[in-house]
């Protein structure tokens, strides 16, 4: 089976590289043909763990994994795109950083003779038959947060003789949920199952100090809206005002081109606003936040927070960095892209989602008026997490 794989992948290579290297140059970046091939020398380093993320988003899941890693080991990362392999060069530069090796075995090879790995770490799911079989004969592979889609088990399911065979060789899968385990545990025995949690948990969270005098007010903060948010926002700001003569709104929308529009909005309602980017200072009934990159360290100064994209159907925004401050957070019923970790975070009371207006203005008048304290220390949580990836990885180092 492996046999014919690796000649149907060589012939479709040589007949895409063409139409791969057109579009590459086409969006401005290098082709790296000849990383592809191996076709270059290099020193290997000691102690090197080879890390694969496919893309941006696998690196930035890593990046905690690495970041600890590297004061004890030589770092090597490849990547799929080459989007992802720019990223990665500025994102990590203490490592090595390579454009994957084609998926044929003599390349494959020729690779790891030079660096030398000892092991291969591949973050979440990219599972390509020859880089993980072949590899596989040489150094241990792991697999961290690893994660398994409904409709990606059906294919396996469906494929199981042949998931079956590419999955065994791993050495131990590192999931991020109860449901990935179960997935996998259809595959391969429990004892290469560890369950660690998701990694997006620490990942996804950077804190950042920015200069906020909101000169005693109570707040909310209404993250990454869409329109129509701001306008139920403003309804159930206006009503709380009446009650809570303190209260003052923060509105930071998702998309800074809709700033007239807001102000608009509020010119309509009577409110008096300020722009972010002319004072630091609560002087208005609501700021808004017409920078990039502030969101997250604003979160501190809130009582209470909106998180958007869950009232307009977008899906859902980052919940989790309200909630690494100690903040009750509110959401509306959208909330499909987010869904595991608003689930996961629900059960500790940190998250809490309203079906409409009124019960969105319950939450918030509940929260200003009592002490709010979640059932989870996000941050030692998120410790918690990393040292199990961390001692599961170096277990297989040996």
């Amino acid at each position: 089976m492996m046999n014919i794989y690796t000649i149907l992948y060589t012939v479709f290579v040589i007949l895409y590289l063409p139409i791969f290297s057109l579009l590459t140059r086409k969006k401005g970046y290098k082709t790296d043909i000849k990383e592809r091939f191996v076709i270059y020398n290099d020193n290997a380093r000691k102690n090197t763990v080879w890390f694969h993320c496919a893309s941006i988003g696998e690196l930035n899941v890593a990046f905690p994994v690495i970041n600890r890693l590297k004061e004890k080991y030589s770092i090597l990362i490849t990547v799929s795109s080459p989007r992802g392999k720019d990223f990665a060069l500025k994102k990590y530069p203490f490592a090595t950083v390579r454009s994957v090796p084609l998926d044929i075995p003599f390349l494959l090879n020729r690779f790891i003779s030079i660096y030398k790995p000892q092991a291969l770490v591949i973050t979440e799911g990219e599972f390509w038959p020859n880089l993980v079989c072949k590899t596989s004969e040489k150094i241990p592979i792991l697999s961290i947060n690893t994660r398994i889609s409904p409709n990606s088990f059906k294919v396996y399911k469906r494929f199981r003789n042949i998931y079956k065979k590419i999955l065994d060789n791993f050495s131990k899968f590192i999931v991020r949920s109860e449901k990935d385990r179960e997935y996998l545990s259809f595959f391969v025995p429990e004892e290469k199952l560890v369950l660690c949690g998701d990694l997006k948990l620490v990942s996804s969270f950077e804190k950042k100090e920015v200069s906020f005098n909101k000169k005693g007010k109570r707040i909310i903060i209404a993250g990454s809206t869409h329109d129509p948010e701001e306008k139920v926002l403003i309804t159930i700001y206006k009503n709380l005002r009446l009650k809570y003569p303190d209260l003052r709104l923060v509105l930071a929308p998702r998309h800074l081109e809709r700033i007239d529009q807001i102000k608009n909005l509020l010119e309509e309602e009577g409110l008096s606003y300020a722009l972010r980017s002319e004072t630091e200072v609560l002087d208005c009934d609501v700021y808004i936040v017409d920078t990039i990159g502030e969101l997250s360290g604003l979160y501190r100064y809130a009582d209470v927070v909106f998180v958007g994209g869950t009232i307009a159907p977008v899906g859902g925004h980052n919940i989790l960095e309200p909630v690494a401050e100690g903040k009750p957070v509110i959401i509306g019923n959208h909330y499909h892209k987010i869904e595991d970790l608003y689930r996961f975070l629900r059960k500790f009371n940190a998250v809490f989602s309203a079906d409409n207006g009124k019960e969105m203005e319950r939450l918030f008048d509940k929260f200003l008026e009592e002490k709010f304290k979640p059932d989870i220390n996000i941050s030692a949580y998120r410790e918690k997490v990393l040292l199990c990836y961390i001692k599961n990885i170096e277990e297989c180092l040996g």
